[in-house]
């Protein structure tokens, strides 16, 4: 990449920044609604990862200044991506195009044209931009999401691994042959009523350069004028193809978001378009047999004990091993959509609430004991929520499960074996169960964390050096503290309090 882009790259993540600090001031709603808004735009000019970053925000039913990222981003003009075309056909496009569009859908990797081959076929033919392979890699360094910068790690998360599990994810969108082979394989395998998967035209396909079907329809929202039927018709197709891609297959259309969506009805019937195959889950089948079979536990229809199920799907069991006896209720709340036989009012499960009040600040550990994987596919299960909560419909979640997974997928998980392990959670009732860490700020939101005493071994890990040079200038060591620690033991007590210019920590044992 030349000095003079990278310049800009590099002045567009100091923006960024800027609007995002803007963004965490305390201000009233309308300000924030601005600073959203002005976050967005500028994550739209500057496309590539922070436009990724904002479409995912979208896509987790994030509020409406994220959602233009997926509907009205201004396309680059068409003679601005020619080159891209004609470098990776080796010939003018007018060798194989009739006639080729201005694009009206942009997205944060490319743009798409409508065009017209020379035998009369329409298609969609997406072009990668100009060098954004190499910005991406300037920004995955400039923002840290590559490995090498160093185990910053809270609560015992490897943001190592989150960060080179987006960077493989973002890698892959980059091939446009790799995405239009998953899109095949994905047709191919899925049946589902009202889903359409739009056919892929192989020879004319390059890395930087795919070309498919064209598709009319129209984005989700407008369905929420339809009928009630139509609408139920749509989720019920939403639902099928998540529970049968994910169970039967193990091959999940990754990336949610709103503008990777098409309605439209068809001689009577409504049919749901699926765009964008670059991010696709490939789930093992050991991992969602476990997913299943602990489902079906739900149900009464098998028995499996919490932590082997959860450690089979991926899971930390040294680190469930602390919160083992809350694992059962844990399950009952996570999974309560496929064991609950009424129609779903998603308004009225709030499993974040639910999970906060069992476990409290301990649901953190559970999440740092999960996959680092595991985020891209809670974020579909998220958008799936989303959906259902914009198309206003209530299903039963069990009885579109089963018509999605056959009975034989539904036989194998309960017979699947699933290795026990013996719990070893055993703490001395006169040692300190937790080790907490309360951060009053004062202009931003306080902190309160409370983590398996255990984790007092490696202070040294868990603090962040800015507050370890403040300690030193106290004359506290965290080494010889952490040190001091291993030797007499995890007794309650004040391990140090320390106030600064614009925060006060405290952290200790109890």
């Amino acid at each position: 990449m030349a000095i003079a882009s990278l310049l800009k790259r590099v002045w567009q993540w100091l923006k960024l920044g800027w609007h995002w600090q803007r963004l965490r001031r305390p201000a009233a709603t309308a300000g924030q609604q601005e600073a959203r808004r002005a976050l967005a735009l500028q994550m739209a000019d500057a496309r590539g990862l922070p436009m990724k970053i904002g479409q995912i925000m979208a896509g987790m039913g994030d509020d409406e200044a994220f959602r233009l990222l997926t509907q009205s981003i201004e396309p680059w003009p068409l003679h601005a991506m020619r080159p891209v075309l004609q470098q990776a056909w080796g010939c003018a496009p007018e060798r194989y195009v009739r006639q080729m569009d201005e694009s009206q859908a942009a997205a944060s990797l490319g743009q798409v044209h409508k065009a017209v081959l020379h035998d009369g076929q329409i298609v969609a033919i997406k072009l990668q931009y100009p060098d954004i392979s190499q910005a991406l890699h300037a920004e995955m360094r400039l923002s840290g999401l590559l490995p090498g910068m160093g185990p910053v790690k809270r609560w015992q998360f490897d943001l190592d691994a989150y960060r080179q599990v987006l960077a493989d994810d973002m890698q892959r969108e980059l091939d446009y042959q790799r995405e239009a082979a998953m899109q095949q394989r994905f047709a191919d395998a899925v049946a589902v009523p009202g889903l359409r998967i739009p056919a892929v035209i192989p020879a004319l396909c390059r890395k930087q350069v795919l070309v498919q079907q064209w598709c009319e329809g129209q984005r989700l929202a407008t369905a929420t004028t339809w009928s009630l039927t139509e609408r139920v018709q749509l989720a019920r197709t939403l639902m099928m193809t998540l529970f049968q891609s994910l169970f039967v297959h193990g091959l999940v259309h990754g990336d949610p978001h709103p503008g990777n969506l098409l309605v439209s009805r068809e001689h009577g019937q409504v049919v749901l378009t699926l765009l964008d195959f670059g991010c696709m889950l490939e789930i093992d089948e050991a991992r969602r047999m476990a997913l299943l079979r602990l489902i079906l536990a739900q149900r009464g229809e098998t028995s499996v004990q919490p932590l082997d199920a959860w450690a089979a799907m991926g899971f930390d069991a040294r680190k469930l091993d602390y919160i083992a006896p809350q694992l059962a209720a844990l399950g009952r709340i996570l999974f309560y959509p496929f064991y609950h036989d009424a129609p779903l009012d998603i308004v009225h499960w709030q499993p974040g609430q639910q999970v906060a009040a069992l476990l409290g600040d301990q649901r953190w550990w559970f999440r740092s004991a999960g996959p680092a994987d595991l985020f891209l596919l809670m974020r579909v299960f998220q958008g799936l929520l989303a959906q259902l909560q914009l198309l206003d419909v209530k299903l039963p979640w069990w009885p579109v499960l089963m018509l999605a997974v056959p009975e034989h997928i539904r036989q194998q998980a309960l017979e699947w074996p699933i290795p026990h392990l013996a719990s070893h959670h055993q703490m001395p009732t006169t040692a300190a169960q937790h080790l907490k860490v309360a951060i009053v700020r004062q202009q931003a939101e306080d902190i309160h964390m409370a983590m398996p005493a255990s984790e007092a071994f490696r202070l040294s890990e868990l603090i962040p050096q800015d507050v370890q040079q403040q300690l030193a200038r106290q004359q506290l060591d965290v080494q010889q503290l952490e040190a001091r620690i291993s030797e007499e033991g995890l007794q309650p007590r004040e391990l140090f309090s320390l106030q600064t210019d614009d925060a006060h920590y405290r952290v200790w044992l109890e």
